[in-house]
């Protein structure tokens, strides 16, 4: 038998093997044809027919992936292609290469884009710069209205100043801003960037009000969700920071505002959430942060208000100037303002700026005008140095307001520390507690001012529910604690025919330049109430009034109140009593004395009741016959006796003037001492 040579064999076999390879290869692509997808990385699919050949791995080329946001570098200068850092190109040039997601890297450098406004309308872009003060947009060479103008959604601005040099002119009814934002710019997000204007620094008399074409700092309109952190604005020629018609969420938070043209930061007509936190604002004119029709939410909190001046339009003040303020005409909010700080004159210099002769500034305002409905918390601020009041609450028209005002400290006011007023058709239901409130140590140089530690003041056909309890008012320049039912504007002003619902209660005062406490009626008004464990320690006048008819009109209110357990110290000579009650005209006093100490050596009398004018009536709870006028009146001080209170001695000198003390009558009620009027929701 013929053997085959061995080379031949070799060969052979090596053909042999090339061939199934061959065969595995086709087999594996006709197998992928089939099934789909790479063979690589692959389990080989098998059938129950046939077994899998062993074959070679093989490898296969991968497909490219898409790519993803990307950031492009910029710099002044740049002439490369923007794909990093060592290859910059210009800002133009970024902008026309951007796509949603990307981020542009600016270079520290002054960038300007010729004689026009940067327009940003490509949406949801993130513009970083090397830092304040590094990075700089100086918008253009000549006077433009709009530094840098957003027209797209989603754009962050990040690291960098704007500088409003030229920007301004006479830009419409909207007036010039360095950053404006349009509505179509939601969601935007400005992340540490500085804003300088060209306010001059203030001189003694040369701070005026904006020219009308004066450039706001940052101006957005009409936009959903805007959060603006960390900003630093210094010398602003009007508004810092104005926002109007806009929606959603809108934060300012951790801003710093220097020497504002007009306010730092004002928010009109926006309905959201609207948070303003730990911003600082040092010189502004008329209001530091300013609320104006904002609905939903508003959070004002841990904020510092320093150097408010003041200069009224030609139409003279408008009423709410004031550090902090949030004033309503319509829709409904909670509002709440805590722990911020206001000094509106920390160093008795800004009321020279202005040249004005008072400076009329309010330091925190919550205002319910027109139809507005209100929830508000004033709670824990810390206010100084005003010469208005330190915290003013208005509420008019047919407008709602619950309030409180709670832990509180106010120093160096030079009228009311706190102040409510309701007049036309307005509700309140007001609720003050645990407030630190020490007088003034110089005169005011307004003669218009009240100087009244808290001040109440329920007018035209208004209705108030108020409590007042656990506050301390320390060295108040005129009264400690009071509510008046007056016209507001004299004998000029709208009949007072409130309503009326009040409770004071553990309240101290001490060293009050007149009265401790007072309670006043005039007109037809109506009031019922009760002063409960109150304390007085020094009164430049009576330590506790309470007065019925205290007007010059028809005279016909009613009051109805009780005083129980409160203690009275040193009521001065000038007193008519350490507790006085009077009646006047034509009108109706109510009272009720029990469980009361009044021990005043200087005062004339620990107890004085007065009915005068031939129709006032004063009725007494507890007593069964008349008590003609007499000083001194032993029936009376009997009756009291009888009733629980006490004086500096056992026969502590009491007075009836004018017309006798009446037995009560069925016209007269004695609220007793669970009397709570309606506290805030």
């Amino acid at each position: 038998m013929k053997r085959t040579p061995p080379i031949l064999g070799t060969i052979i076999f090596a053909i042999s093997i090339i061939l199934v390879a061959a065969i595995a290869v086709l087999v594996i692509k006709n197998r992928t044809a089939i099934f789909g997808g790479s063979s690589e990385g692959q389990e080989p699919q098998t059938t129950n027919t046939a077994p899998t050949p062993t074959v070679a791995t093989v490898t296969s080329t991968p497909t490219p992936t898409p790519s993803g946001p990307k950031t492009i570098f910029v710099s002044p200068t740049g002439t490369g292609d923007g794909s990093s850092a060592a290859t910059p190109t210009t800002l133009a040039n970024a902008l026309t290469l951007a796509a949603a997601g990307d981020t542009i890297q600016l270079a520290a450098g002054t960038y300007q884009t010729g004689d026009g406004t940067l327009v940003l309308n490509i949406g949801d872009v993130t513009f970083v710069g090397a830092g304040l003060n590094s990075t700089i947009i100086a918008p253009s060479n000549t006077l433009v209205c709009h530094g840098i103008l957003i027209e797209a959604a989603n754009i962050t601005l990040k690291n960098l100043t704007v500088n409003g040099a030229g920007v301004g002119g006479s830009c419409g009814p909207d007036g010039a801003a360095l950053i404006h934002g349009t509505a179509d710019a939601d969601d935007l997000t400005l992340d540490t960037v500085a804003l300088i204007g060209t306010n001059p620094a203030p001189i003694p008399g040369g701070v005026d009000l904006p020219a009308p074409e004066a450039t706001h700092g940052v101006f957005l309109t009409g936009l959903t969700n805007a959060t603006l952190k960390d900003l630093e604005a210094s010398d602003l020629n009007q508004t810092s920071v104005l926002i109007r018609d806009a929606s959603g969420t809108i934060q300012v938070l951790g801003a710093s505002f220097t020497n504002s043209g007009s306010r730092a930061i004002f928010i009109q007509d926006t309905d959201g959430i609207v948070l303003v936190e730990n911003n600082t604002v040092d010189g502004v004119l008329n209001e530091g942060i300013y609320l104006r029709d904002v609905t939903g939410t508003a959070t004002i909190a841990n904020n510092q208000v320093f150097d408010v001046r003041y200069k009224p339009t030609l139409a003279g003040g408008s009423g709410i100037e004031g550090g902090i303020v949030h004033t309503n005409t319509r829709g409904t909010v909670n509002t709440t303002i805590r722990n911020n700080i206001v000094d509106i004159n920390p160093n008795g210099t800004t009321l020279a700026l202005t040249g004005e002769t008072l400076l009329d500034i309010d330091g925190i305002e919550v205002n319910m005008f027109g139809t507005a409905v209100g929830t508000a918390l004033v709670e824990g601020n810390m206010i100084r140095n005003t010469d208005d009041d330190g915290i003013d609450s208005d509420t008019a028209g047919t407008a709602q307001l619950d309030i409180i005002i709670r832990d509180n400290n106010l120093k160096e006011i030079q009228d009311r520390s706190i102040s409510f007023v309701s007049t036309d058709n307005g509700r309140v239901r007001g609720l003050i507690e645990r407030n630190q409130i020490t007088g003034p140590t110089a005169p005011s140089p307004s003669p218009g001012v009240d100087g009244d530690g808290i001040g109440i003041r329920p007018r035209s056909n208004s209705e108030m529910d108020i409590t007042v309890r656990n506050n301390t008012v320390t060295n108040p320049r005129r009264k400690g604690i009071d509510i008046n039912m007056n016209r507001g504007d004299g004998s000029a002003g709208p009949v007072n025919n409130a309503t009326a619902r009040f409770r004071f209660e553990d309240n101290r005062v001490e060293n009050a330049g007149q009265r401790a406490y007072d309670v006043q009626l005039e007109d037809t008004a109506n009031a019922t109430g009760i002063l409960i464990g109150n304390r007085v320690n020094g009164a430049d006048n009576d330590g506790i009034r309470v007065r019925s008819g205290a007007g010059a009109g028809a005279e016909t209110n009613v009051l109805r109140v009780s005083l129980f357990n409160n203690i009275v110290n040193n009521a001065s000579a000038a007193a008519d009593g350490g507790i006085f009650g009077r009646s006047q005209v034509a009108s109706r006093l109510c009272l009720r004395l029990e469980g009361n100490s009044s021990i005043s050596t200087g005062a004339p009398q620990d107890y004085h009741l007065r009915s005068q004018g031939g129709s006032s009536v004063l009725e007494l709870f507890g007593i069964t016959n008349p008590i003609l006028a007499a000083n001194p009146s032993v029936p009376l001080r009997d009756a009291l006796v009888a009733q629980g209170n006490t004086g500096r001695s056992p026969t502590f000198p009491v007075r009836v003037q004018n017309n006798s003390v009446q037995v009560p009558t069925a016209g007269c009620t004695f609220p007793d001492s669970s009397f709570q009027p309606q506290l805030p929701n």
